[in-house]
């Protein structure tokens, strides 16, 4: 074991300074639009919110039955657009489109 200790050391460091280098390529906000079936009315709208605003990181959160579609404004360090639509799916809603992109600013 002691043969690869040096060994072991190296990729922990190489590892441990690698992290913020690539975390640093990433933009800190994103806003991500999620067209969704299925909301009919305020109250679908209301759920959706309150649901995508539970989540850490989330800043913004917003639905529209009439136009189908909800956004979120997040931090994707703390949340990630997969989860939000997972959740949104799981009130019973189907996310049928995804599109996120980076906030300026």
């Amino acid at each position: 074991m002691r043969q690869y200790l040096p060994l072991m050391m190296s990729v922990l460091l190489v590892v441990a300074f690698s992290l913020p280098l690539a975390a640093a390529g990433s933009p800190d906000v994103v806003h991500t639009t999620f067209v969704v079936e299925g909301m009919h009315c305020d109250g679908c709208s209301s759920a959706i919110t309150t649901t995508l605003k539970k989540f850490d990181g989330v800043s913004e959160a917003s639905a529209d039955h009439e136009a189908g579609v909800a956004e979120a404004t997040y931090n994707p360090r703390k949340a990630e657009a997969g989860e939000l639509k997972a959740a949104i799916e799981k009130l019973g809603y189907t996310v049928t489109m995804v599109t996120t992109e980076a906030v300026e600013g």
